[in-house]
């Protein structure tokens, strides 16, 4: 299998779109936490306020630029399982997505390279609320994606 049949064209925008969506929910995300947002209660949920901590030590456009280039490289991993496994079936591809975000996960908390984010996320949070959570966020910029591609086309 050649990477330019992974990579189309559209694939390349939605690889753009994912980036831009992903930067924009941590901004969002980062007012939640500072009580800036609330929505339904979120902005009061244990993974939402373990991350002010997090963000005092991050720019705006610094949290949102790791949160994004996270969610490019999980978004190029999800294809390429959709590819390499001829994933079409949506409630397949939902799980898939659920699943692999949350894998993302894994060397963000344990290759070193994320120490602040180890500290005020994954640790107070634990193994298996971090992973819902790492989880539970690639299927938001999913479904943000797919409501996009809806309105566009």
């Amino acid at each position: 299998m050649k990477t330019s049949i992974i990579l189309t064209r559209q694939r390349l925008i939605n690889l753009i779109i994912v980036f831009l969506i992903t930067g924009l929910w941590d901004i969002i995300l980062r007012n939640m936490s500072e009580g800036n947002i609330s929505f339904f209660g979120i902005e009061d949920m244990k993974w939402v306020t373990t991350l002010r901590e997090y963000f005092k030590y991050h720019t705006v456009l610094g949290a949102a630029l790791i949160a994004a280039f996270v969610g490019a490289i999980a978004y190029v991993l999800i294809i390429y399982t959709f590819e390499i496994f001829d994933v079409n079936n949506v409630y397949l591809q939902l799980i898939l997505v659920f699943l692999i975000s949350g894998l993302v996960g894994f060397p963000m908390r344990y290759s070193g390279l994320f120490p602040i984010l180890d500290k005020y996320y994954y640790k107070p949070l634990g193994f298996t609320y971090s992973f819902i959570t790492d989880s539970m966020s690639g299927v938001v910029v999913a479904a943000t994606l797919f409501l996009i591609e809806k309105f566009i086309n």
